[in-house]
């Protein structure tokens, strides 16, 4: 006799560890560039990461006339998050300053 099971819920993919954490340690309305497979969303909000569902909140255009739109992508779109120069590493803050 055999048993087959049925797992109906979705397998979501895993976020790799180093995005993961900086989604988790970055503080909200925070300004961000993000980077995705298909676009790129300039100096973004940052409204908030949900780990269960792999959701980024931010929010987007907020600099033009009509005001910003809030935009939730899946986290295992983006390949890369630039945060501000204050909230970087000293070493490549400092690189970036003294140029000569």
């Amino acid at each position: 006799m055999y048993h087959v099971f049925f797992n109906r819920r979705p397998t979501r993919p895993r976020l790799p560890r180093a995005l993961y954490e900086q989604l988790t340690a970055l503080p909200l309305n925070t300004e961000v560039n993000v980077h995705t497979t298909n676009e790129t969303h300039y100096n973004a909000l940052f409204l908030g990461f949900e780990p269960r569902t792999n959701n980024v909140s931010l929010l987007v255009d907020r600099f033009y006339k009509d005001g910003g739109r809030s935009l939730a992508i899946d986290a295992t779109t983006i390949t890369a998050i630039e945060l501000p120069v204050s909230m970087r590493p000293a070493s490549s803050a400092d690189s970036d300053d003294e140029e000569e």
